[in-house]
């Protein structure tokens, strides 16, 4: 029977062990980490986002705000808005959620961010940093997903990965990611040819292309390992999101798979306000380390 990973127990306990080192930046600066979220675009799967940082942040000890911005705003007046954000004294970090208003540059508004408040890393100097592998911050979605992988399957040193997607924001960074751990890994994208013969080669398959129920059986070996990054609007017009797997055509292929939205989601807001602490750290002059994860139980827990 598929297995399906729910991490939001995990995220409990991240968060209490992240907790003290946010106590300790805020006994230095008088006040607690803050991080300010950038919302631009009217989208199912930013805004599920934007309410799980809201609904978490306080748990950490760190006190977090949505700017509101209007969405008809042309790319100018945004890429001011972001700035003025990121220079807002108080403001330790900072995301601005994707995706943007049509005809928007993505990276020219990243751009805007001071790269020290970007808790995200998607501005222009952090991208590299991850891309050089010398992360100022940790890559939110990349980073939890392997995480979840790791938890499951132990050492992915070997492992035959493929990746869906190949977007600069969650795809690059996760092959990154994976490749630094040791695996095999293949990004399939939009023009990739014959794309689900290539995922029936992987034992783990990374869904991130932002397509809900792209992925069925035919691109699933048995035994295979699901980790679903997506999240978009149910296309039946139901309440709620689903992912890039369809979880009903692959339960009978797959050993598990990770629950959407309570599977990447929940570390992905965990990694976001660690990175938040860690800003709000640096910035206060204090240590910081992010929580091991393998201590946990409720990590411990996730192996197949």
């Amino acid at each position: 029977m598929m297995r399906i990973i729910d991490s939001r127990p995990l995220l409990d306990a991240f968060l209490g062990a992240l907790r003290p080192a946010a106590g300790r930046a805020a006994q230095v600066t008088g006040a607690p980490p803050v991080l300010a979220i950038v919302r631009a675009a009217e989208n199912a799967g930013s805004a599920a986002y934007a309410a799980r940082i809201r609904a978490t942040a306080a748990q950490a000890g760190i006190t977090c705000h949505e700017v509101p911005l209007d969405t008809r705003m042309d790319g100018a007046a945004l890429c001011a808005q972001v700035a003025a954000v990121s220079a807002t004294p108080g403001v330790n970090g900072m995301i601005v959620l994707l995706p943007l208003p049509a005809g928007t540059s993505v990276p020219q508004v990243m751009a805007q961010m001071d790269p020290d408040k970007d808790v995200d890393c998607q501005q222009p100097l952090n991208l590299g940093r991850v891309m050089a592998g010398t992360p100022l911050y940790l890559p939110c979605t990349a980073t939890a997903a392997v995480m979840l992988a790791q938890g499951m399957l132990g050492d992915l040193a070997g492992v035959n990965c493929a990746v869906i997607g190949a977007s600069a924001s969650v795809g690059r960074p996760l092959a990154l990611q994976l490749l630094d751990r040791g695996a095999t890994v293949e990004i399939v994208h939009i023009r990739t040819r014959d794309i689900a013969d290539h995922a029936r080669r992987a034992q783990v398959i990374f869904a991130a292309a932002g397509h809900a129920g792209l992925v069925d059986a035919a691109w699933v070996s048995p035994g295979a390992v699901l980790v679903d990054i997506g999240i978009n609007a149910d296309p039946t017009g139901r309440p709620g999101v689903v992912g890039d797997i369809d979880v009903a055509a692959v339960a009978q292929q797959a050993a598990a798979i990770t629950a959407v939205p309570d599977g990447v989601g929940p570390m992905t807001t965990g990694i976001l306000l660690a990175n938040t602490v860690h800003a709000a750290s640096r910035q206060a002059g204090v240590d910081f380390t992010y929580p091991d994860l393998t201590t946990l139980p409720a990590y411990q827990a996730l192996r197949l």
